[in-house]
């Protein structure tokens, strides 16, 4: 069972999203849109030499980041049987006889089934001769082969492999393969084909016979996979495929026996396009507009980056690495001209251009790395304070229940944060209230429940004050930001003698109650998230409440990927590595230390007999709490939802009873009509580097139907020497040079082996003596030097 279940878990792996950062990758900085405005869809797109192509009703040039087209090319022919919104297939830029010549010819499959070839260079784009005759159905592919053949495959699965001696006019021969293929690619001396839910490899042999059409692997894909959109190949990865899925699963086979080895579930929605970048990376464009990036080195790969790339769905990912490979080393280019674009387009006919290079994301990551090079550190403590206060107002409380109170606000070590949450400070469970105020609403009403609500937040605010000062001495500790939402309450106390080192603090709200049209209207739940500096370290304290109800697991994951998702700040200077990831502050997952409290609301999944029986045992209270958690419906995430956010946080061991739901004023688990099941509602979750867990207590405060609860951390708080970090950065932009020189170089080296079937050592050797220009290298190549 063990051996099966190891066996189990490497099939079928999930990425890691700890490193991932929101960021778009711009390039140069720059956010670059092209709108293609073509007549119908876009259908296919390239990119060499900083000249994109987009095909669609017609053929449209152009010249980024300008988003004006240079030329659109009106595409003649028989258009008898063709949709007029669809002219154009398939675009690809020729391989040239010569490096020079990268970038020139370009070839555009029509839907009417003939091939156009159209010179680029010319000051307008000069239109060769229209390749007739050959296929008899909509091209569907065009391929490279080397630096010397196209390949066209067609619908009716004729596939043509064209020689491109002379470029202008190619010669042909023949293949019938599989038709109706919807995927194909050529790796590892074959031709890949998905289509019919079938993959289907043909073997690639030298001579005059290229397609050994009879010596063919297949293998049909199951079900659970879904659909392939893309396959790929990675140089760091010999002798595999990568699939996408459109259910949201990479698939990796082995090139040589057709084995399939492993299945990534990368997310629960379809991936439409993937490219691969450089050795490694696999950039993923999402049905939702997201694209993700992928670093798949690690056995459970990594994801550095993922974006709001278009508004509809990412039906096209292209790489230009050209200026690389091609410029001459030396000449007048800048960094900022060597450029490793990716072109994204979506549904709606909008292309965007990124940095394939993650210029950004490298750096950040390098001085994250080296911060302890560059920073002193220290330990802070904070104690985290959450309580559902059942619309309480601080005057019900008793003597008791205010001697329990002070015991849940102090800590003797006097912490540097006391961070404050609470939840239902006001009555959400009236739900005749909540409908007249959202369906029937009057300008006086509104006013009357935003005073109402004012008078309420203000009474715990001077409540808190006074308590803290009682405890812990007046002035001992000041206020440094509250915020609020409908039943929410934050309040963040900081020791007076820290004041100097908070700055940058802010608060923002996510609303996730009721739903109208499917936007949140009401906010009968949510989230209430402050940030602050604390000397040059980013903390973030989320106060939330999510969906109740036994059942509603699912509702209560949605409320906390939204508020996680969309909480958004003003953003800061990331310099100092005051963030992760690259991150600017913008986002919750930007800074260093974040902890989520609140009445998250997730139930024991046990029938309350169950449970009441157990709590009621005599067993041990520490194989009580084992069973009870072992159907937490919190604990049970990072099993069955292993894409949730929440997977990112860490909580300490539960070591008290279920915090809800209690009878008032005593110590009863409830006995209402309902009888709802004990569970531990309210939770203390904390992110971050090194963080030391000092205690996760509960209190006795009987004066609502929860359990108040804190828990106390320590953060390391970093302080930037600025001469030290100058220096550093100095380095790592140094070392970033010889990585991009470095990456350059082997491109180089790939382009010559892949182009001029060559081996790698060959390519590297011609290239160093002809100093890494790549036209004396091919030169030398050829004639034997």
């Amino acid at each position: 069972m063990r051996r099966g279940r190891q066996q189990n878990e490497q099939y079928n792996t999930f990425p890691d999203l700890s490193r991932a950062t929101r960021s778009p990758p711009y390039h140069k900085s720059r956010y670059i849109e092209i709108v293609a405005s073509h007549k119908g869809s876009l259908h296919a797109i390239t990119s060499s030499r900083n000249l994109l192509i987009t095909g669609g009703h017609s053929l449209k040039l152009w010249d980024p980041p300008s988003p004006h087209s240079r030329e659109t090319v009106n595409l003649e022919g028989n258009n008898n049987q063709a949709n007029d919104n669809e002219k154009v297939r398939a675009v690809i830029f020729a391989p040239g006889q010569t490096p020079a010549d990268e970038g020139r010819y370009l070839w555009v499959a029509h839907q009417e089934t003939s091939i156009t070839i159209i010179d680029t260079r010319e000051s307008r784009s000069k239109v060769l001769p229209t390749l007739h005759e050959i296929h008899t159905s909509p091209i569907s592919f065009l391929l490279r082969y080397r630096n010397s053949e196209i390949w066209s495959i067609d619908d009716s699965g004729l596939l043509a492999v064209w020689d491109l001696a002379d470029p202008r006019f190619p010669t042909y021969e023949t293949y019938q393969i599989s038709h109706n293929s919807t995927v194909a690619t050529i790796y590892d001396s074959k031709l890949w084909l998905f289509g019919n839910r079938n993959i289907t490899a043909y073997s690639i042999t030298e001579g005059k016979s290229r397609i050994d059409t009879k010596c063919l692997q297949s293998v049909r894909l199951q079900n659970e996979l879904g659909y392939i959109t893309q396959m790929i190949s990675l140089p760091y990865h010999p002798h595999r495929i990568f699939a996408s899925h459109d259910n949201g699963k990479i698939s990796v086979w082995d090139s040589q026996t057709l084995e399939k080895l492993q299945v990534i579930t990368v997310s629960l929605y379809g991936i439409c396009t993937m490219v691969s970048v450089g050795d490694f990376y696999i950039w993923a464009g999402y049905n939702t507009g997201m694209i993700y990036v992928y670093d798949t080195r690690f056995e459970k790969w990594v994801v550095l980056k993922m974006w709001k790339a278009h508004a509809g769905a990412v039906n096209h990912l292209t790489i230009d690495e050209s200026s690389l490979i091609l410029d001459k080393p030396g000449s007048t280019l800048t960094e900022s001209d060597e450029k490793l674009l990716v072109i994204s387009s979506d549904s709606n006919g909008v292309l965007h251009i990124w940095d394939g290079f993650l210029r950004d994301y490298w750096k950040d990551f390098q001085l994250s790395e080296r911060s302890k090079e560059f920073s002193e550190y220290e330990n802070i403590r904070t104690k985290i304070c959450s309580w559902n206060i059942g619309a309480n107002k601080p005057d019900r409380f008793s003597e008791e229940d205010e001697s329990r109170i002070k015991e849940w606000l102090y800590d003797k070590e006097y912490p540097a944060i006391i961070a404050v949450g609470i939840q239902e400070i006001v009555d959400l469970e009236s739900k005749k209230q909540t409908a007249r105020s959202l369906f029937f609403k009057k300008k006086n009403d509104s006013t009357e429940t935003e005073e109402v609500l004012t008078h309420r937040y203000k009474l715990w605010h001077d409540y808190l004050v006074r308590i803290m000062a009682e405890l812990y001495g007046v002035d001992a500790y000041f206020v440094v930001k509250t915020d609020q939402l409908v039943g929410l309450f934050s309040c963040i106390f900081v020791r007076s003698t820290d004041r100097e080192f908070i700055s940058n603090v802010e608060a923002t709200s996510v609303k996730t109650g009721l739903k109208v049209m499917n936007k949140s209207v009401h906010g009968n739940k949510g989230g209430v998230v402050i940030r602050l500096m604390y000397k040059d370290s980013s903390l973030c304290f989320l106060n939330c409440h999510l969906a109740a109800g036994q059942f509603h697991t699912k509702q209560r994951n949605a409320d906390v990927e939204c508020i996680l998702q969309n909480a958004e700040f003003s953003p800061c200077n990331k310099f100092l590595s005051r963030f992760v990831h690259g991150g600017d502050g913008t986002y919750i997952f930007d800074h260093e230390y974040c902890v989520l409290s609140g009445d998250l609301n997730y139930r024991i999944q046990m029938e309350r007999s169950e449970v009441m029986n157990l709590l009621k045992s005599t067993l041990s209270k520490e194989k009580i709490w084992i069973q009870l958690l072992s159907e937490d419906q919190l604990k049970k995430q990072y099993y069955v939802n292993p894409f949730s956010k929440l997977l990112s946080f860490e909580e300490a061991d539960i070591r008290f009873d279920p915090t809800y739901k209690y009878d008032l004023h005593c110590n009863r688990y409830d006995q209402s009509e309902k009888k709802r099941v004990p569970a531990w509602c309210d939770r203390i979750l904390f992110k971050g580097n090194d963080i030391q867990s000092l205690y996760y207590n509960r209190y006795e405060v009987m004066a609502s139907d929860h359990r108040p609860i804190s828990a106390g951390l320590i953060f390391q708080i970093k302080k930037v020497d600025m001469s030290k970090y100058n220096a550093i950065e100095l380095k790592v932009d140094e070392e970033w040079k010889v990585y991009r020189r470095k990456y350059i170089q082997d491109r180089k080296a790939k382009y010559i082996d892949e182009c001029y079937n060559c081996s790698l050592a060959k390519a590297y050797d011609c290239l160093k003596k002809a100093n890494w220009d790549i036209d004396d290298a091919v030169n030398k190549l050829k004639s034997g030097i």
